[in-house]
């Protein structure tokens, strides 16, 4: 996703033309109300402020390269025998010269059992002398094989190519490294900058992939799937497999995972592989359902090479975006071929907690019947959002239509020719109102504030391209590309590629504010994914709803809200009303995570739980995949990438507490 805004290309006596060098000197200037423009030192910080317009400068030389002097001819030379010597330096300890002072490593369980990001040289010398006699991270090798494309797996990404005017172009070294440390081995990616004729680290992330003893059953490791011989009392797969959904009294699952959608299914997986007994707990009657059960005619709007499960990627006849029916069928077709152990159509319903063992107890939604499971670890994939935000306002009872918050709506077939409000304008407010449209109904729909939008065939373009296409990397290495970029260095990345976005959907952004619209930039300039990263919402990927805002054909009221309702409408803040209306959609968002545990599990577990979502003061997720405040209790959630990528990090961490090396009060 974020290679996308450079140009990765084999070593050559002059750099090649970058997609972001199509932008230097380009005009840029997005219309919208508010003026407020990213600057380069916002990428500098992890949370910087909502701007309403794109950073149009070249990422500066001085972020890159600092007080150091840029040699990109370094670049000419043997590039493997370049990281070797990096890797052997590092490996003998011999780290002062390594890296440019302005460096960040980013860690995901490779030198503790947590996820940190180090900024600078003197935080990543403590962090390293911190972990040497527990973690001991050593013997980082180049991985040449991680990435066929290219020569060694080792390219140049060049952001910004060398122009008559701007002779230093803004580059790295992208280089993929194994390595190990005491308790098991992993993955990593290195961003090298040439600077004094040397290879310097600007960024390096680890991340670990297996825990010796309980590796991973894919590959090299999978099951033999029979066992050959005489066996007396032989029983068959289909029988192994009907013990695996037989769970009780003396038998408990090690873990237990509330919620069967992508975070639940994805995590059973990865718990699988590793050995570790695991029970999903679904509400609804199928696998899958949670998307069945969505508005009518949703779409995921990332592509299909975005959103594979663990281990197992969709068909290459799968269509690019996949309408929710067919996800709901795919998730049911997974757990069934992954071999998960779940129960459906169970509801969770309070639970215990007392020297490191659960007392779960869910209900039968048909019989009524009770069950009580004690399982060590709890985990809550419900969903990174939490409940329905639902607002009230003034006189709703006297409304003579429906009021739905847009979890609860399916389509607008019913409401032909009527009148339809949608509050909110995020990807469900688009849709919801667009279905409208479509189904004859006439819309209005309702902005408070500003929404980030990108068009779903160019923005995504540039935001999936070079990692998540037909023709990109293994999803694992481009997950770990994408994961790879410390926060500092992926702010900058993100504000060029939302300023490309912006040049070349200019025409869109400009109709869309000539109708009233009001866009926003996101979070010091970083775009749909920096609002993602730090609030979960407030963008829209357009599939077609755009247009119809537009030229006209759904009607938008800005910066309002609605006042109080009447018989048979609404009057808006303004004072502005609407008259014969059918119906109110609130598609006003989720609140946090811990709302929903609150629900499920009681106070006794939720007032010991943090807040959910957003980025920490190192830029790293709240909560989410780590410890939670309660312990043996994980949040699991995320999109469908997101949840692949986290789903084997929060695995290890609890083959890790199984194993001994995580220690947790159990109080």
């Amino acid at each position: 996703m974020l290679e996308a805004i450079s140009s990765p290309r084999a070593p050559s006596p002059m750099p090649d033309e970058s997609v972001i060098g199509h932008l230097r000197d380009a005009s840029l200037l997005q219309p919208g109300l508010n003026k407020s423009r990213a600057t380069a030192d916002m990428a500098d910080q992890i949370n910087p402020p909502l701007v309403y317009q794109p950073y149009d400068n070249d990422i500066p030389i001085d972020k890159i390269y600092g007080k150091e002097t840029p040699t990109p001819d370094l670049y000419k030379s043997n590039l493997l025998d370049l990281a070797n010597d990096w890797c052997t330096k590092f490996n003998n300890g011999q780290i002062n010269d390594l890296f440019v002072p302005h460096a960040s490593w980013k860690d995901h369980l490779s030198l503790s059992w947590d996820y940190h990001q180090y900024h600078g040289f003197d935080k990543i010398k403590h962090a390293l002398k911190s972990q040497q006699s527990s973690f001991n991270l050593k013997n980082l090798t180049v991985n040449t094989k991680a990435d066929m494309r290219f020569e060694n797996s080792i390219s140049v990404q060049t952001i910004h190519p060398a122009t008559e005017s701007n002779p230093i172009p803004i580059e790295w070294l992208q280089v993929v490294v194994n390595w190990e440390n005491n308790f098991g081995f992993g993955i990593g990616c290195i961003r090298f900058v040439a600077v004094n004729n040397t290879l310097k680290a600007l960024s390096v992330f680890t991340g670990l992939e297996n825990i010796r003893g309980n590796e991973e059953k894919i590959g090299k490791r999978r099951p033999e799937g029979v066992n050959h011989g005489q066996h007396k009392g032989r029983t068959s797969w289909l029988e192994n497999r009907q013990e695996d959904f037989k769970w009780g009294d003396s038998k408990n699952p090690t873990v237990l995972i509330v919620g069967g959608g992508q975070g639940g299914l994805n995590t059973a997986a990865r718990l699988k592989m590793m050995g570790i007994d695991c029970l999903i707990v679904e509400k609804n009657p199928k696998i899958g359902d949670n998307w069945r059960n969505r508005y009518k005619f949703l779409v995921l709007h990332d592509p299909v090479w975005y959103d594979h499960l663990a281990y197992l990627n969709f068909p290459p006849n799968w269509p690019i975006f996949t309408p929710k029916d067919k996800l709901g069928d795919w998730f049911d077709h997974y757990a069934q071929s992954m071999e998960l152990s779940y129960w459906t159509n169970k509801t969770v319903c309070g639970c215990e907690f007392n020297n490191g063992v659960w007392k779960v107890k869910m209900v039968d939604n048909d019989s009524a019947e009770v069950t009580y499971l004690n399982p060590k670890h709890l985990i809550m994939a419900t969903g990174h959002s939490g409940e329905p935000n639902i607002p009230h306002f003034k006189n709703e009872h006297l409304f003579k239509g429906k009021i739905v918050h847009s979890s609860q709506h399916n389509t607008g077939k019913m409401f032909q020719g009527e009148n339809a409000i949608v509050l909110g304008c995020c990807n469900s407010g688009h849709d919801i109102a667009q279905d409208f449209y479509e189904q004859g109904a006439k819309p209005i729909i309702v902005q408070r504030s500003s929404t980030c939008v990108i068009n779903s065939e160019i923005g995504l373009r540039v935001t999936t391209e070079g990692l998540f296409e037909e023709d990109g990397p293994p999803t694992e290495i481009a997950d770990l590309y994408l994961n790879s970029f410390p926060m500092k260095l992926l702010n900058l990345v993100q504000q060029q590629q939302y300023r490309k976005i912006c040049h070349l959907e200019k025409d869109l952004q400009e109709s869309l504010t000539k109708a009233g619209f009001k866009l926003d930039a996101g979070y010091g300039g970083t775009g749909l994914f920096g609002k993602y990263f730090r609030r979960g919402g407030g963008y829209y990927i357009d599939v077609g709803c755009s247009k119809l805002l537009a030229d006209g054909k759904i009607n938008i009221k800005q910066g309002v809200s609605i006042d109080h309702f009447t018989e048979n409408g609404v009057v808006f803040t303004d004072g502005t009303e609407v008259n014969n209306l059918a119906i109110v959609v609130l598609a006003t968002g989720y609140s946090n995570m811990r709302d929903t545990a609150r629900r499920i599990f009681g106070d006794q577990v939720a007032d010991k739980l943090n807040p959910v979502w957003g980025l920490d003061e190192e830029g790293e997720f709240k909560t989410m995949w780590r410890d939670s405040g309660h312990p043996n209790f994980y949040y699991m959630g995320g999109n469908l990438a997101v949840s692949r990528y986290y789903s084997k990090k929060l695995a290890l961490r609890i083959v890790a507490q199984e194993r001994g090396f995580l220690k947790q009060d159990n109080n």
